[in-house]
């Protein structure tokens, strides 16, 4: 069992390590009275940053959104290489809970879940890998029938075969062991490996409500990565890792929300759940400012890369579909928000990260070391998702909060030649996800008081009607 460090060291210098899987902790209730649920503020400072909400949002609408929309949905973008084959290396032989195969019964809506598409006993937690959902490479062409005067030669399996050292050595190539050398980050994202020959259509399996239950996942996440402790207690470069994770939390969360009951023969099509909204985010509103805050991180990464991007190739073997990729991207980089040095990307500098005056070098050096580990461990209980679905887009949001880091923290002539494909299309769904979840927000929020209303007029008491008969 891997030991996880929490990353901030006070007073003593010594570093806490807890091992995953500890029994007995909950994950911080996020439930809330509804009756005592106030209306979210959507306005302020987004914390640890010298932008507002309005303004991210105000970014979003604009502009951001729809181009992004667009072009995730490109070949380029919506296919996706990453490895689902993981095992679990955390917790021992107990089982995690499955997903649901039927939806709990809400208004006397007790019928079996048909899961949108495909086969009705398909789980709603399975990957959809019909219709071009998984894509292999091509083939290798082989000779036609006759070139070699209908003789064909047998063909010898290829030898696998690899030895311990040789192992050992393709392992440590990749690793970045020294926190005071400029190429430290380039393998922030090892334990999300991408090292599938098949390409999963991202398209096909929408981030929704599938039934499974992610308290234990969530509970390995915060509690033993040492966020549990209070917010004010955290270092910068905690409280920036700890915001990211919060985040990604909350767009999943909004995701589920808005597509939570799947449809049947009373609905046409996915519905929202404002109630399970306001029971996460009621009383707890700086963690959509957390959303916001990881936003920023992920955009002001696509600033910094943007003179790389410009110009990638982003090809998938389709001159015309190449070329609208890149125009898109250009669009997106081109942008009033992205190209002007506007408040919403001044509202993080990676700078000032690992550069505390107070710490002396070791302190500052231990401290990169762990960052990177935390990051890499919370990225390696990803493989303990049972739910196919909830698995890929917890990987997919993960490496695109690494590679947005990887970007950040890297010197800039290390940036094109150091980030892959994979975590390029990561990085720019994941920014899409929270681009949609911030466009959502609104929306589930008025549809959770138009309900209110709705039930209350429902319950008024007729002061008219006659009394009862005694």
């Amino acid at each position: 069992v891997a030991l996880l460090l929490c990353i901030c060291m006070r007073n003593s210098g010594a570093s806490r390590s807890l091992s995953l899987g500890g029994g007995g902790v909950q994950v911080p209730t996020w439930d809330v009275n509804h009756e005592l649920a106030c209306k979210l503020p959507t306005s302020g400072l987004v914390d640890d940053a010298s932008c507002s909400v309005e303004a991210v949002e105000g970014a979003n609408t604009q502009q951001l959104y729809a181009i992004l929309q667009e072009l995730t949905n490109t070949s380029y973008f919506r296919l996706m290489q990453i490895n689902m084959e993981g095992k679990c290396k955390f917790w021992g032989d107990a089982p995690e809970k499955k997903c649901n195969k039927t939806l709990p019964p809400v208004d006397g809506d007790s019928e079996e879940v048909q899961g949108g598409a495909g086969p009705k006993k398909k789980k709603s937690c399975d990957l959809d890998l019909t219709g071009g959902g998984k894509v292999k490479t091509p083939p290798v062409n082989r000779p036609p029938s006759g070139m070699l005067g209908g003789f064909q030669p047998p063909t010898a399996p290829v030898v696998k075969t690899i030895t311990p050292e040789e192992q050992n050595l393709l392992n440590t190539q990749k690793v970045c062991n020294d926190p005071t050398l400029a190429d430290y980050w380039l393998d922030m994202c090892r334990t999300i490996p991408t090292n599938s020959s098949d390409y999963i259509n991202l398209q096909l399996n929408p981030e929704r409500w599938t039934g499974y239950n992610g308290s234990r996942v969530w509970d390995a996440l915060y509690v033993e990565n040492c966020f549990s402790k209070p917010f004010d207690e955290m270092c910068y470069e905690e409280r920036v890792l700890y915001r990211m994770l919060s985040g990604m939390h909350s767009s999943i969360n909004i995701h589920i929300s808005e597509k939570f009951y799947p449809p049947s023969k009373k609905r046409d099509s996915w519905e929202s759940n404002p109630e399970r909204f306001m029971r996460h985010f009621g009383a707890n509103p700086e963690r959509l400012k957390n959303m916001h805050f990881a936003f920023v991180v992920m955009l002001r990464a696509l600033k910094r890369a943007s003179p790389y991007l410009y110009n990638y190739p982003f090809s998938v073997g389709d001159p015309l579909e190449d070329r609208q990729t890149m125009h898109l991207v250009q669009r997106l980089l081109d942008s009033h928000i992205l190209a002007s040095c506007s408040t919403v990307f001044e509202a993080f500098d990676e700078q000032l990260m690992f550069t505390d005056s107070t710490r002396d070098t070791s302190s500052m050096t231990l401290l990169k070391t762990q960052f990177k580990g935390v990051f890499q461990n919370i990225s390696g209980v990803m493989d303990c998702i049972s739910c196919q679905k909830c698995r890929l887009h917890g990987k997919i949001q993960l490496l695109g909060l690494g590679a947005a880091l990887k970007i950040l923290l890297l010197p800039e002539q290390l940036i094109s030649s150091s980030v892959t494909r994979p975590e390029l299309v990561a990085l720019f769904n994941t920014i899409f996800k929270f681009s949609s979840a911030i466009r959502s927000v609104p929306r589930l929020t008025e549809q959770y008081f138009a309900h209110q209303r709705s039930y209350r007029s429902s319950h008024l008491i007729d002061d008219t009607s006659s009394p009862p008969s005694p």
